[in-house]
C-alpha cells in the first residue's frame, strides 16, 4: 500500500479487525520493521527495513504514539508520566520539563490531577495524561491506535473531545486508526480504508463515508452505521 498524509491534517483510518490497521502505525513508528518499503517525514528519508538505529531514533523523535491501554508509569504520578521522556530523552531540567507538562495538561484537563497516580484515576483521565505526553514532546506526527477501545462507554466522549481540541489547536499531523465513524465525520481531512493489508479506497469524510466506490468500504459501513443504507 501507498499513502501520502498531508502535513497538519487529521487522517482517520478504518477498517475491520485483522485489517492492519495497527501494523501500518506500528511500522510508521518502528515499533514493527516492514518487509520493505519507504518513510517519509519532513526532510526525512527511511528505509522501512533496512533503516539504522541513527534513522530509527531520528524518526521517532519526530512522531509519538497514543496507545489503546494508555501505557502509562504505574509508580509515576500523572506529572511525571509527562515528563519522563522530556528530561530522560530531551534532557530537559526539571523546572522546565515540568512547566511544559503542566501546560499540556492544562490542554487536556487533566493538570489538577498532577500529583495523582493511575490507578486514582479513570480509564478516560489517563488516556488524557498520555494524550499530554504525547503532545509534550511536540512531535511532527501524532499517532492515535484505538485510543477509545478500551474505555467504558462513558467515557469515550471526554477522549473523543480532547482529540478534537487537539485537533483545531495542533499544528501537528494527526493519524488516527478508530471505529468511531463520528469523529472521522466531524474532524477528518482525510479518510482511508482498508482490508486484508490493503489499502481500499481513500478520500475526504463526505466521499469516503456518504459516497463509498468499493464493495467492501460500502459493506463495512453498512454493517457499522444503523441509519445509513447502502446499495450492495
Amino acid at each position: 500500500m501507498s499513502c501520502t498524509v498531508q502535513t497538519g491534517s487529521v487522517t482517520v483510518i478504518l477498517g475491520p479487525s485483522g485489517s492492519g490497521k495497527t501494523t501500518l502505525l506500528r511500522c510508521t513508528n518502528f515499533l514493527e520493521r516492514a518487509d520493505s518499503g519507504v518513510i517519509r517525514l519532513d526532510d526525512l528519508t527511511v528505509d522501512a527495513h533496512n533503516a539504522s538505529h541513527k534513522e530509527v531514533h531520528a524518526l521517532r523523535e519526530k512522531t509519538a504514539m497514543v496507545f489503546q491501554h494508555y501505557n502509562l508509569f504505574r509508580n509515576k504520578t500523572v506529572l511525571q508520566n509527562v515528563t519522563e521522556s522530556l528530561r530522560v530523552v530531551h534532557r530537559m531540567p526539571k523546572k522546565e520539563a515540568e512547566d511544559k507538562a503542566l501546560h499540556y495538561l492544562e490542554k487536556v484537563g487533566m493538570a489538577a490531577k498532577r500529583d495523582s497516580y493511575p490507578y486514582q484515576i479513570s480509564g478516560g483521565q489517563q488516556q488524557r495524561v498520555a494524550i499530554a505526553r504525547a503532545l509534550a514532546i511536540q512531535p511532527s506526527v501524532i499517532l492515535f491506535d484505538e485510543p477509545t477501545s478500551a474505555l467504558d462507554p462513558e467515557l469515550v466522549g471526554e477522549v473523543l473531545e480532547t482529540m478534537k481540541q487537539i485537533a483545531r489547536d495542533s499544528s501537528s499531523t494527526m493519524i488516527v486508526v478508530t471505529h468511531e465513524i463520528d469523529f472521522a465525520r466531524e474532524v477528518a481531512d482525510h479518510v482511508v480504508f482498508m482490508d486484508g493489508g490493503v489499502l481500499v479506497e481513500e478520500g475526504p469524510p463526505s466521499e469516503i463515508l456518504y459516497r463509498p466506490q468499493e464493495y467492501r468500504t460500502r459493506q463495512f459501513l453498512t454493517r457499522i452505521l444503523n441509519l445509513v443504507e447502502y446499495e450492495i
